[in-house]
């Protein structure tokens, strides 16, 4: 995760820096200082000369996956399960064209990927050549330009000598943007740019990402107001929510609501960031699609005070919030409104702290109230007495079946409304795509949670995915087998699109998708025999070496099961099931439920709430 404050990433005493290097090079050494580990797309013909330094690096590890829109969810899932930047590497036009869609999710919803396109030779470029995969001889610019409507900041490096003696400033520029913004970046660099000479001297400053100095008087002004505000108040609540996540500060927003004892909601972007066992805890906030009882709460609320807050229409329950604006705080990482009143220069960790010291001495009375509202919680699941699996059954079972650790993914559709109500425990991480909403985003994206799991506290990796969200993006399954990883995948098969039929043509063919036998998916996706053995007795010693030496990075293929899962009998031995429980290997789960069966927030978000 980010360290509060500004980011260092020093090299370790003793390093000796080149005079020069190869400017792929010196991009794999930014990118190894920021700690990445795994870097996602395809190979193209303008991009090759860079994944070689990526592939030299003894930090860095490729990931080849299926098409570029699954790396650009690969690397929005890495971003967040790795608390890191992700990096994505394109060719020029088809490749980059192909995965915007997934960096157009990550921009909107704040996460640090640094997209790296190889674009045609120099001199193709200076004399306008009909290159492939260009628009034509006079549009190299122009996918550059579509890019910048979904980058905090983007650079062309260009081919003159002053171009090429900028390049590591401009690199620096880009990635010190990223970092800040917690937006995607773009660079693009003609191919034969990648193994020329830069200076190594740069590397000698490391990336910092300062914070801007706050006024004393100005961080005084808003803690003040702030703190007036809560202790008039006779019930406030405080809220949690995704921006907390994005720029890091989880650890120093849970300090500070323990220290203070306020009564705690989240968000559906916010699940996980705040433990939901804790007494001061007292749901999922979703505006009138909320539990009945914490809606009548939310009568009683004079004061509601949201901590990054995303305030989308899914997230708020189509803007349902009942606190009007005059008696609601939003504390974000650059700007604090107050009421109708915008601070901005300001943020989480310049307010927090302060406010916390100052709201300390009400710890007690916060408590006393948050026992009161957590009294008025009265919502206790039924169901009925039948075989069948619900989806409002099946979301209160997987509660009991997580760990801490676990990292559960959903995809947008019945699963992220339902796992809304699931109960996490302490520890584990929840990511969904509430806000851009890209149907398939998942199966990409627990790609990069894998990997991002491996390098923090690797628990297991869990996928919730309909059947009709995972028609779009299955085939990095077989990119998540290649390389040994064990995902738990559940797969909801309700015979089609169940969101789009809740929302229009319960019975149109266009909410249908072609029926497909998941039992055969993953030996599919990972054959264990040789296919091409008879073809390699025809092959040189020589290509059979280099084949061989090609495939070093892949790993031995995890074991491989299938479940079908139709009642609730069979649900229960699923989760008793220890190789289940321990993602011993790969585990597709086939949930079969019925057609016309949604979460109740999703049946409340389809009706106007």
């Amino acid at each position: 995760m980010w360290t509060s404050g500004p980011i260092r990433c020093a090299e370790p005493i003793g390093i000796v820096r080149l005079a020069t290097m190869k400017l792929g090079q010196y991009i794999v050494k930014r990118l190894e200082e920021l700690h990445v580990t795994h870097v996602f797309g395809l190979p193209g013909d303008y991009n090759m000369q860079l994944l070689d330094h990526i592939e030299d690096s003894s930090e860095l590890q490729w990931v080849g996956c299926a098409n570029e829109l699954n790396a650009s969810y690969a690397a929005d899932g890495y971003a967040r399960s790795a608390g890191r930047p992700a990096v994505l590497v394109t060719t020029f036009g088809v490749g980059e064209l192909s995965a915007l869609n997934g960096v157009a999710g990550s921009y909107t919803e704040m996460l640090p990927v640094l997209h790296i396109v190889g674009m045609p030779p120099s001199a193709a470029q200076a004399n306008h050549l009909w290159m492939h995969h260009t628009l034509g001889g006079n549009m190299y610019n122009a996918y550059f330009n579509m890019s910048q409507q979904i980058s905090c900041d983007a650079a062309l490096i260009g081919w003159s000598q002053r171009d090429l003696d900028n390049a590591p400033y401009h690199v620096d520029r880009v990635i010190l943007s990223m970092l800040r913004e917690k937006h995607p970046a773009y660079i693009g660099i003609p191919v034969d740019i990648i193994d020329m000479e830069v200076s190594g001297e740069v590397l000698d400053t490391p990336l910092v990402v300062p914070r801007p100095v706050v006024p004393a008087e100005k961080c005084e002004y808003v803690v003040n107001e702030i703190t007036r505000d809560v202790e008039a108040a006779k019930c406030p609540l405080f809220l949690v929510d995704g921006c907390v996540m994005r720029h890091n500060v989880v650890k120093l927003v849970y300090d500070f609501l323990k220290k203070i004892g306020v009564p705690v909601v989240v968000a559906p972007m916010g699940k996980s960031l705040y433990p939901e066992d804790d007494e001061q805890f007292l749901g999922e906030y979703v505006g009138r699609g909320s539990a009945p009882s914490l809606e009548a709460i939310m009568e009683q609320v004079d004061l509601f005070v949201m901590l990054g807050g995303f305030k989308s229409d899914m997230n708020t329950g189509k803007f349902s919030y009942r606190t009007p604006t005059c008696h609601s705080i939003e504390i974000h990482s650059h700007s604090v409104q107050i009421g109708y009143a915008e601070i901005s220069g300001i943020g989480f960790e310049e307010v927090i702290p302060a406010l916390g010291e100052r709201l300390a001495v009400h710890r007690d009375a916060h408590l006393r109230l948050t026992k009161e509202l957590r009294a008025q919680l009265s919502e206790k699941p039924t169901f009925p007495d039948e075989p069948f699996i619900s989806q409002d059954y099946l979301w209160h079972r997987v509660g009991q079946f997580l760990r801490p650790k676990d990292h559960v993914v959903c995809d947008m559709g019945t699963s992220c409304f339902g796992a809304t109500r699931t109960r996490v425990p302490p520890g584990a991480h929840f990511y969904q795509q509430l806000l851009y909403g890209s149907i398939g985003w998942s199966v990409g994206a627990v790609l990069g949670v894998l990997c991002g799991a491996q390098v923090t506290d690797k628990g297991r990796v869990i996928l919730f995915v309909g059947d009709g969200s995972l028609m779009l993006t299955m085939q990095e399954i077989a990119t998540i087998m290649r390389y040994g990883l064990n995902p738990i995948i559940f797969v909801l098969n309700n015979d089609g699109y169940e969101i789009e039929r809740k929302i229009h043509g319960p019975d149109r063919s266009y909410n249908n998708i072609p029926r497909l036998d998941y039992s055969l998916l993953l030996d599919f996706m990972s054959c264990t025999r040789d296919v091409r053995a008879d073809i390699r007795s025809y092959e040189s010693s020589h290509v059979r070496q280099e084949a061989s030496r090609s495939h070093n990075a892949e790993m031995n293929v995890p074991g491989k099961h299938y479940h079908s899962v139709r009642t609730r009998e069979e649900l229960e031995k699923l989760f008793e099931d220890e190789k289940v429980q321990n993602a011993d290997g790969i585990h597709l789960v086939e949930l079969f439920l019925r057609r016309g069966d949604a979460p109740d927030l999703l049946n409340k978000f389809v009706n106007n709430i």
